[in-house]
């Protein structure tokens, strides 16, 4: 029973910052029909200037975490007025959005390395404190990721409902020639988009620096691949089933290793058993789980 609670604790901490990561990308294919490839990149920045803020200059671990967010805003601001909104002016095809979009996280990632190097980096918080409950030992920085998660999780899925600008996201993201003949401002439901999609980028990359302990250059491209495994999961264009398909792919992940399912699956077969899960889905519902009632954004 600990074993269980134990990985179903570690599953939802994990599906919880998959979660985040995906609606940034879902959000962005939704409205712009643009693939993020550079949102692991963004991920590996959050943490890194998160870092530089409060173990190098010695800063506020919640002011780091809300500058890191920030510039990651103003990158993805940056990239849009200088690039996305003059490629969508000269109206470039979907392979020409792909190899760009492949570019930048090229052109990313070298400058991450320049900036911060490739030494392995830890947050200065305490990660060995655990809390036992029912048996199982739960660590102090998972815990405060779970809670500070789902609360951006929630803030994020009420933002998309309620909101002003959520709605317009939504009409544009579901009929972008009726949105923009109805008074709708496009120009600023794209750079909202962007603007959440950066920060979204950049707190994921902190929860996943503290869960894992430390984190290097190479932390965000790892994991890239089980982000968009949970935006296809949960629909793709659907910013709630990628909250949804994030928090599934996570649990599943996790309790893959419970000695139950063929004596356990090592840790570093983790991401087989996201894709074999995607497969099987795809295979059965080829929309992804909430492709019957998929609503873009």
């Amino acid at each position: 029973m600990s074993d269980f609670i134990q990985y179903f604790f570690n599953g939802l901490v994990v599906g919880c910052i998959f979660a985040i990561a995906a609606v940034g990308i879902s959000l962005l294919y939704s409205v712009l029909r643009l693939v993020n490839f550079a949102a692991g990149d963004f991920l590996t920045l959050g943490a890194f200037i998160t870092y530089f803020l409060s173990v190098t200059l010695e800063l506020n671990f919640l002011l780091s975490v809300l500058v890191s967010m920030i510039a990651g805003m103003a990158i993805s601001w940056f990239l849009e007025l200088v690039l996305w909104r003059n490629l969508r002016r000269n109206k470039a095809g979907t392979l020409a959005l792909f190899l760009v979009a492949t570019g930048v996280a090229l052109m990313l990632r070298p400058l991450i390395q320049f900036l911060f190097g490739t030494e392995t980096r830890k947050f200065n918080i305490d990660i060995l404190k655990t809390y036992d409950f029912l048996g199982a030992r739960i660590p102090q920085t998972q815990l405060l990721v779970l809670i500070f998660a789902s609360a951006s999780i929630l803030t994020i899925a009420l933002f998309i409902a309620k909101a002003r600008i959520g709605k317009d996201m939504r009409a544009y993201a579901n009929n972008p020639g009726l949105a923009s003949v109805s008074g709708i401002n496009v120009d600023r439901v794209v750079i909202a988009t962007w603007l959440i999609s950066g920060a979204l980028g950049s707190l994921a990359g902190v929860f996943q620096g503290l869960v894992q302990g430390q984190f290097n250059n190479a932390m965000g491209e790892s994991l890239l691949l089980s982000f968009f495994a949970a935006v296809v999961l949960g629909t793709i264009g659907d910013a709630y089933g990628a909250l949804a398909g994030g928090l599934l792919l996570g649990l599943i992940m996790e309790l893959s290793q419970l000695g139950i399912f063929f004596g356990g699956v090592p840790s570093n077969y983790k991401p087989v058993v996201a894709f074999a899960t995607l497969v099987l889905v795809l295979l059965f519902k080829p929309e992804g789980i909430f492709g019957y009632r998929a609503r873009k954004v």
